[in-house]
């Protein structure tokens, strides 16, 4: 999907939604280049609105704190969704549902 048609989708999320966003300031490494997509997921509603909007037409990567992950320096040409704090905790709904 180009850039344009994302921003028309993604618009109600404002600023927790970035394009072309670096993100070497978003793991321990502080490496990497950018991201199509870069959306930051303050709760559970709203990533799952996200990702609706999103209807499968992107590659998505989930990120939480970048600890233990290397970004490669090429363009991610795809979602990057940054899990909030909110999301510290996992639960099981069934065997193939977090």
């Amino acid at each position: 999907m180009q850039i344009s048609e994302l921003k028309n989708i993604l618009k109600e999320f404002g600023a927790n939604v970035r394009y072309e966003h670096d993100l070497k300031k978003k793991n321990w490494f502080n490496i990497g280049g950018k991201s199509k997509v870069f959306y930051g997921a303050n709760n559970l509603k709203e990533l799952a609105n996200f990702l609706k909007k999103l209807n499968n037409k992107e590659k998505v990567f989930v990120l939480g704190a970048g600890s233990n992950t290397l970004i490669t320096d090429k363009l991610f040409d795809g979602v990057v969704i940054k899990l909030s704090k909110n999301f510290n905790n996992i639960s099981l709904l069934g065997d193939d549902i977090i």
